[in-house]
């Protein structure tokens, strides 16, 4: 199966990714760093050339968002909701516009 993890980078994705792989899973993280292969490169805000990655694929795991790892002024709370209702806007986006959208 294809599983695509929109913010995997992180601890959860990291340990995801490593299990999906070793399970014999095609795994692609969206980053906005990409480093490995099977990253590409996405802002987590904008349709782009990721969502081709989401056309196809049986599953998406939206991982993305601000890390909670900091002090919560309302700075911090304002970009940890933005990020994540920002993201999953966009993931849905690409869902809606995908020729074969994921199973799950």
């Amino acid at each position: 199966m294809k599983f695509v993890m929109p913010g995997g980078t992180g601890q959860v994705g990291t340990v995801l990714k490593r299990a999906l792989s070793a399970a014999g899973h095609d795994v692609v993280v969206l980053s906005r760093h990409p480093a490995e292969p099977g990253e590409a490169h996405w802002d987590g805000e904008t349709l782009g050339p990721w969502a081709a990655e989401i056309d196809g694929c049986d599953v998406v795991v939206n991982l993305a968002g601000r890390s909670v790892n900091c002090r919560y002024t309302p700075a911090n709370l304002r970009q940890m909701m933005d990020s994540r209702v920002h993201s999953a806007r966009v993931v849905g986006e690409a869902i809606a516009a995908a020729a074969r959208p994921p199973r799950v």
